[in-house]
């Protein structure tokens, strides 16, 4: 086990099933799936690593949950979307994106990468991944 505990924000549910089977696989733990703000909010307090999909249930509210999840509870959030370019948004507290569908290879790098930045170290962001910060 690593310690880290994985929120996944997306609405399609074989999208998300998908995302679990790879972070699991990877050996990481899962602290819930949101589909929405609200479900998002609720398990906030219980993740330390956010992959937030833009288009939710209830909107376009992605961008909004990275933020929260990133200022009020220093989740690590990276967006994962099949839209990048409409991600224009002030996104200064989320460090970064990466288009969908994702490779596990990129799932695996994006999830060290978040990893050794939560652990205060200086990592090398994978090829694939846009930054933010």
């Amino acid at each position: 086990m690593t310690g880290e505990k994985i929120l996944i924000v997306e609405d399609d549910v074989l999208i998300a099933a998908d995302l679990e089977d790879i972070v699991t696989t990877l050996g990481y733990e899962i602290s819930g799936i949101a589909d929405s703000f609200e479900t998002a909010q609720k398990l906030a307090a219980f993740s330390t690593i956010a992959l937030v999909d833009v288009n939710l249930r209830d909107g376009a509210t992605g961008p909004r949950i990275g933020q929260y999840l990133a200022s009020d509870f220093g989740v690590a959030v990276v967006m994962v979307t099949g839209s990048p370019e409409l991600i224009e948004t002030d996104l200064s507290k989320v460090i970064g994106l990466i288009s969908k569908p994702a490779h596990p290879n990129l799932i695996r790098d994006v999830l060290e990468y978040l990893k050794t930045i939560r652990e205060g170290e200086r990592g090398v962001p994978p090829g694939g991944m846009r930054l933010f910060a």
